[in-house]
């Protein structure tokens, strides 16, 4: 199948452009041990990842206390987390294979493409300047730009404005339903890579335009 009238692409972080799990588990278990809770696997706070470091603690919290948390423990857990996120952001996270080659693929094509991820911009700028992808980028959309995260539309609309192009003609690169729901009810196309953090749900019921294993996939789409 392709893709038609593609002018931009907007691409989520977590999950798509870097594998950040392995140092977003290692905050949260840092959190826990300072509390004194026992440990998550990796696999229970992957699916976990998707809505924003705020209810990504969350959900651990409730994990290990097998009950809501209160808003004065979901409250200490982020200030802690954001400090242990800050310090060892980089330590484990990597490139996806096909990444670099993929966004290469897209400025050949003339394509301007921007970041929409629902992480916060003091962690994605620091991220996208360790792997030296910011230089790929027209522009960083996230968590705290706008009043609504993914799964709402406003972020693809912002950015499709940003762009200066319908949303029908920007296109949504990601890994779970926040990523395919907001570029649905904005009107723009979405492409899912299969090796992301998908919350549990199959991607398949997620409707997207494509499933793919690698940004390499995604020029001959366009």
């Amino acid at each position: 199948m392709s893709i038609p009238n593609i002018r931009a692409i907007a691409i989520d972080l977590d999950g798509t452009l870097l594998d950040t799990i392995p140092d977003l588990a290692g905050a949260v278990n840092r959190v826990l041990t300072e509390l004194k809770h026992p440990t998550l696997d990796l696999e229970l706070v992957k699916s976990f990842v998707g809505g924003g470091l705020g209810e990504h603690m969350r959900k651990s919290l409730r994990a290990v206390l097998q009950r809501e948390p209160t808003e004065n423990e979901k409250t200490d857990a982020m200030a802690r987390y954001r400090r242990h996120y800050a310090e060892h952001i980089a330590d484990e996270t990597t490139l996806y294979p096909g990444v670099i080659e993929g966004l290469e693929a897209f400025k050949a094509l003339g394509l301007t493409m921007s970041v929409v991820t629902n992480k916060w911009s003091s962690y994605t700028d620091t991220l996208l300047k360790h792997f030296d992808l910011a230089k790929y980028f027209h522009h960083v959309v996230c968590g705290e730009t706008l009043a609504h995260n993914k799964p709402h539309p406003a972020m693809i609309y912002w950015s499709a404005g940003r762009h200066g192009v319908h949303p029908s003609e920007m296109l949504m690169l990601g890994d779970s339903g926040n990523d395919s729901r907001s570029a649905q009810a904005a009107g723009s196309p979405v492409v899912l890579l299969d090796y992301g953090y998908s919350e549990g749900e199959a991607l398949i019921d997620l409707r997207p335009n494509a499933i793919v294993s690698t940004f390499v996939d995604i020029p001959a789409l366009l």
